[in-house]
């Protein structure tokens, strides 16, 4: 069963009449080039509102991506060369002993000017009056007044070499809302 509320798209997987799991879009990777075309980062959780994770050509990971094509008119599955890419660029750094939480890192961040504390993001899982809700968090640097964001998009303004082909970012924008008050934030660093 699939159901959309707003932006966010949930599936929900029923195995012999028992919940099996939800999945969760954490947030979305964006660009200035093909921006029709979007890349969905998302995680699944148990009925406890604990990680699980995805079993894929003998691998375990606790996130996944696939594409949102056409302005989301179309999902599809992301080809295994880029697939590794995607990998390298949102990196999985470990889950907690409760699988409540985890963290990961866009390697975006090593190439850009910015003042955050941690180059990480933390996936938190939390049971809410009886609904598991997922937040990515990132902790803003100084510049920001250390406000932490539940993120919801990262948009990359694309350079490009000599032949217009793309080999970069010459800015990340940061969007989310604030976790105090829900203020939509919005921070943009630039490239070294």
């Amino acid at each position: 069963m699939i159901l959309k509320i707003g932006s966010m798209m949930i599936f929900i997987l029923f195995v012999k009449g028992v919940f099996a799991s939800t999945e969760h879009i954490l947030f979305t990777l964006e660009k200035s080039f093909n921006p029709e075309n979007k890349i969905i980062i998302h995680t699944r959780t148990d009925q406890d509102c604990r990680f699980s994770f995805y079993s894929k050509n003998s691998e375990k990971n606790y996130v996944d991506f696939y594409w949102s094509m056409n302005n989301g008119k179309e999902f599809k599955d992301i080809h295994p060369m880029i697939r590794s890419e995607i990998k390298n660029r949102v990196q999985f750094l470990g889950i907690s002993d409760r699988y409540d939480t985890f963290k990961i890192r866009l390697s975006d961040f090593s190439v850009l000017n910015h003042d955050l504390p941690a180059s990480q993001i933390e996936v938190i899982s939390e049971l809410s009056q009886g609904v598991c809700r997922v937040k990515s968090v990132v902790t803003l640097g100084g510049s920001s007044r250390y406000r932490k964001i539940d993120l919801k998009r990262t948009f990359c303004e694309v350079s490009k070499n000599l032949f217009g082909i793309p080999n970069g970012c010459n800015s990340l924008l940061l969007e989310g809302r604030d976790l105090h008050n829900g203020e939509l934030i919005r921070v943009r660093f630039l490239k070294k």
